[in-house]
C-alpha cells in the first residue's frame, strides 16, 4: 500500500510541474454564448526517449481529465511528430519507428494524431537542397553540394559524409530534425510546439551552445517564446532526466523507448562536446542536482538580444550578425582595425556589391563547417609565404 501511495504522489508531483508550464492551455468558453472555443493545435516533438514519452503521457492525461470535466471538450488538439533517422543511426530496439508510433496510437486511442517523418524528407524540396536552411530570407539560393546532382535523391547521409568532425555531424543532424518539426507544425497549422527537454537536457544544451560559439542564442532557443512564428514551450524544464526515466517505468511505457544508438567513443579525445557535457551532468545529477537547476535558471535570466534580428543563418536558421564568412575572416586577419559599423553599412549600399546576394552564416556554423567540403568555406586567407613576407625587413 505504501508503494502505491508513493507512486501516485510521484506521478501527481511531476504532472503538476508540467501543467504549471502549460497553465494557459485549458478549456475556454465564449463569454457571450457559453460555448467552448476552438482549441489550439499543439505539436509534440517525440524523439522516443524517456523524457519525450513522459511528456506525451502527461499531455494525454491532461486531455483525458479535460474531456471528463468538460463533456468531451479539451483545451488543445494534440499532434505527435517523430523524425525517423534510422538510415543515419539504427534504432536498438529492432522495431521500426512507424510500428512504435502505431502502437502508441492504439494505446492512446483518439487522444492524439501520430505522424512519422523520414529524415530524408528534408531534401524532398529542391530549395532545401540548394539552400540548407532558407528560413524567410530574401537572398538567392546557393548550391552547397557541388559534387551531387539535384535529382531528388540526395539523402542526409550524403550530406553528413561531407563533414568529417563528429560534433558537426550531430550538430547538423539536430538542425535537420528541428527543421522538419517546424515544417510539420506549419503544415498542420499548429500554434505551439512542445519539446520534451528535461532540466538536465536544457543544462547540457546551455553549455554545449556556449562551447560551439552559439552562446548569444541561448535565451532565444531555451526559453519559452516564439521561433519562426510558432510558440515553443519546454514543459519539463523543472524535471530532472532521472525523474522522467522513473516516471516512464512507473507507468509501464518503457517498451516505447527507442533512441538511436549513437555510441560515444571510449577515448576521451574522440568524444564530442555533447558527449563530454552529457557525461558531466550524468555524474552531477546524482549527487548535486541543484547544480543542474542553477545552470538552467541562470540561462533563463539571460537577455534575448537576437530574437528581432533580421539576418538569418543559412544553415541553422538562427538569428545572426549581417556578416558573410569572407568578411568575418577578413576582419580577424587584417592588421588594421576593422571599419566602423556605419562605414560598413555605407559600403554595403554602394557599388556593384549592392545587387549581389550574400550567404549569411553565423559564427557557430562557420566553425562547424571548418574542413567540410562545402564551397562556402572561405579561401581568402593568405598563404604562409605571404604572411612571412609582411614581416621581412627590406
Amino acid at each position: 500500500m505504501l508503494t502505491y501511495i508513493n507512486r501516485d504522489c510521484f506521478v501527481r508531483f511531476l504532472r503538476g510541474k508540467q501543467r504549471k508550464q502549460m497553465a494557459d492551455y485549458k478549456v475556454c468558453y465564449d463569454p457571450s454564448t457559453s460555448t467552448p472555443q476552438i482549441p489550439p493545435k499543439i505539436l509534440l516533438a517525440l524523439s522516443l526517449s524517456e523524457s519525450s514519452l513522459s511528456l506525451l503521457e502527461m499531455l494525454v492525461s491532461l486531455l483525458h481529465e479535460q474531456r471528463e470535466m468538460h463533456r468531451g471538450n479539451s483545451g488543445f488538439e494534440l499532434f505527435v511528430v517523430h523524425v525517423d533517422q534510422s538510415n543515419v543511426y539504427p534504432y536498438p530496439s529492432g522495431m521500426e519507428s512507424t510500428a512504435i508510433l502505431e502502437s502508441i496510437r492504439q494505446t492512446y486511442n483518439d487522444m492524439c494524431t501520430t505522424i512519422c517523418t523520414p529524415v530524408d524528407d528534408f531534401f524532398a524540396d529542391t530549395r532545401s537542397v540548394l539552400h540548407f536552411m532558407h528560413s524567410g530570407s530574401d537572398i538567392a539560393d546557393y548550391s552547397f553540394l557541388a559534387d551531387l546532382t539535384l535529382d531528388g535523391k540526395i539523402t542526409v547521409p550524403d550530406v553528413l559524409a561531407n563533414i568529417r568532425d563528429r560534433t558537426s555531424k550531430l550538430d547538423f543532424l539536430q538542425t535537420i530534425r528541428e527543421a522538419l518539426v517546424f515544417n510539420a507544425a506549419k503544415e498542420l497549422q499548429c500554434t505551439t510546439i512542445v519539446w520534451g527537454d528535461t532540466m538536465s537536457r536544457l543544462a547540457e544544451k546551455t553549455l554545449s551552445l556556449t562551447a560551439k560559439g552559439r552562446g548569444s542564442v541561448i535565451p532565444y532557443l531555451l526559453s519559452d517564446g516564439f521561433r519562426n512564428g510558432i510558440y515553443n514551450i519546454y514543459p519539463l524544464r523543472e524535471i530532472l532526466r532521472a525523474e522522467a526515466e522513473e516516471y516512464v517505468k512507473m507507468l509501464d511505457i518503457s517498451n516505447y523507448v527507442s533512441k538511436p544508438s549513437v555510441k560515444a567513443p571510449n577515448v576521451l579525445r574522440m568524444m564530442t562536446i555533447d558527449d563530454l557535457i552529457a557525461n558531466y551532468f550524468a555524474d552531477i545529477e546524482k549527487g548535486f542536482p541543484s547544480i543542474v537547476s542553477t545552470v538552467v535558471r541562470t540561462a533563463a535570466k539571460l537577455t534575448d538580444k537576437v530574437a528581432d534580428a533580421s539576418n538569418i543563418c543559412a544553415l541553422c536558421g538562427l538569428p545572426c550578425d549581417d556578416k558573410t564568412p569572407e568578411r568575418w575572416l577578413q576582419d580577424i586577419t587584417v592588421n588594421q582595425s576593422a571599419p566602423s559599423f556605419d562605414a560598413t553599412n555605407e559600403q554595403d549600399d554602394i557599388g556593384p556589391e549592392m545587387d549581389e546576394p550574400r550567404l549569411i552564416i553565423c559564427y557557430g556554423c562557420l566553425v562547424a563547417t571548418n574542413g567540410a567540403s562545402f564551397p562556402w568555406i572561405s579561401t581568402i586567407r593568405n598563404s604562409k609565404e605571404e604572411v612571412l613576407d609582411e614581416y621581412e625587413l627590406h
